[in-house]
């Protein structure tokens, strides 16, 4: 009986310490995923809120790298490039053409509207309602500000 008991403390601390050793020990440390990165520090998973991962195995694939890279010959490349940066300029130009007649019409439509807004002022009488007063007077600081925006972005 005590040969049988000795037999398996001893068992038991062989496997206790062979399992210590291959890493699959009986407490093993808490693994965090935080975005793309996996961690065991659980300082650093709670500065930025990771989460727990439940099972302890976590395995890593790395990326497939190329192993050969196509050669192309180098007046070919040249004349590719010299053609998109061509496209690009011109499309930007396009581009830039568009915005500026947008912000044309926005000015000229703000500028309208602020007189129209002067006009809507002048006629209103000290008589009249102050609230009213108070109102166009905030639109015309309004579309004041909105004009002299347009025209900052004109000049860019």
């Amino acid at each position: 009986m005590i040969q049988k008991r000795a037999t398996s403390v001893a068992f038991f601390i062989l496997t206790t310490f062979a399992l210590g050793h291959t890493g699959i020990g009986l407490a093993q440390e808490a693994v965090y995923r935080c975005g793309e990165v996996i961690t065991n520090d659980a300082a650093q998973a709670k500065r930025e809120k990771c989460k727990l991962l439940e099972s302890g195995a976590v395995v890593i694939v790395p990326a497939h790298k190329r192993t050969m890279e196509v050669a192309k010959p180098a007046n070919q490349t040249l004349t590719t490039s010299k053609t998109k940066t061509a496209e690009q300029q011109t499309l930007q130009k396009q581009r830039d053409s568009d915005s500026r007649a947008i912000i044309e019409s926005e000015l000229k439509k703000t500028e309208s509207q602020l007189v129209d807004l002067r006009k809507q002022y002048a006629g209103l009488s000290s008589q009249q309602d102050l609230d009213r007063k108070l109102v166009v007077k905030q639109q015309m600081v309004r579309a004041e500000a909105d004009v002299a925006s347009l025209k900052r972005e004109l000049q860019r």
